[in-house]
């Protein structure tokens, strides 16, 4: 096979699917390692960002982005969509067809974070959820502590997970290394994490915290722009040959 005829089946194979001709495929009897198609999919690089948090949350936590964005540990949510069928019985021996029903999107998600010697985790999630519900009165507190109009729009925020291939630092190459982007919106937390306190006579443990959220999840080809245009203010990494060694 020239190098020529070679070059061209790999630019004919698209998503997986081999075309007619000499293009490579994934079920050829053996590795090629000369010729490298498709590289797997690695997991383990994942990022929040938040567009929006209610201000009234900020004042009194002027670091709660920076301690849930750079402090997260594990975010879950994310489900399978499963579209439902409508069957519908036909003939004398009232067979069923099956039809397309309808289909559900997911709701909700939820995020774990390392836990810090005074609780700021606890503490930042607990005035969140008790200004909106406070759990002895059952009544709204922050309208009348900040000035503002009991609403959605005052109590929710906005939140973009994106997960991308391993060069998660390669802004330049923009969307490309984009695995999935997903913009959740009217995202408020529902716990207020006592949980983390509870005591066992012998245990000695770092602590983390999960919260969650109810959310809307939004995806598509929109979403990943807004994200490829995000992905400069997630992280700004320190590669070993760029550290200064004194």
């Amino acid at each position: 096979m020239s190098l020529k005829s070679m070059n061209d089946g790999i630019n004919s194979f698209e998503y997986g699917q081999a075309v007619s001709g000499n293009a490579e495929t994934f079920f050829s009897g053996g590795f090629q390692g000369n010729v490298i198609t498709r590289d797997p999919k690695i997991s383990g690089y994942a990022f929040i960002k938040w567009i929006q948090v209610p201000s009234w949350v900020t004042s009194q936590y002027p670091s709660f982005q920076t301690l849930t964005e750079r402090n997260l540990r594990s975010f879950n949510g994310l489900t399978d969509i499963d579209m439902q069928s409508m069957n519908v019985q036909e003939g004398f021996s009232a067979s069923e067809i099956a039809y397309a029903g309808g289909i559900s999107n997911f709701q909700g998600f939820s995020m774990t974070h390392r836990e810090f010697q005074g609780s700021p985790m606890k503490n930042l999630y607990t005035h969140w959820v008790s200004g909106i519900r406070d759990p002895r009165t059952n009544v709204a507190t922050y309208p009348k502590a900040y000035g503002l109009k009991y609403s959605a729009a005052n109590h929710t925020g906005k939140l973009m997970y994106i997960t991308t291939t391993p060069d998660a630092d390669n802004y330049n190459a923009g969307g490309q290394i984009i695995e999935s982007a997903t913009l959740w919106e009217m995202v408020q937390p529902t716990r207020i994490p006592f949980g983390a306190d509870n005591f066992t006579a012998g245990t000695n443990d770092g602590v983390e915290i999960e919260e969650p959220f109810l959310g809307v999840p939004v995806y598509g080809a929109t979403v990943n722009k807004m994200a490829a245009a995000l992905l400069p203010q997630l992280y700004s990494f320190i590669h070993m040959n760029e550290t200064e060694v004194e």
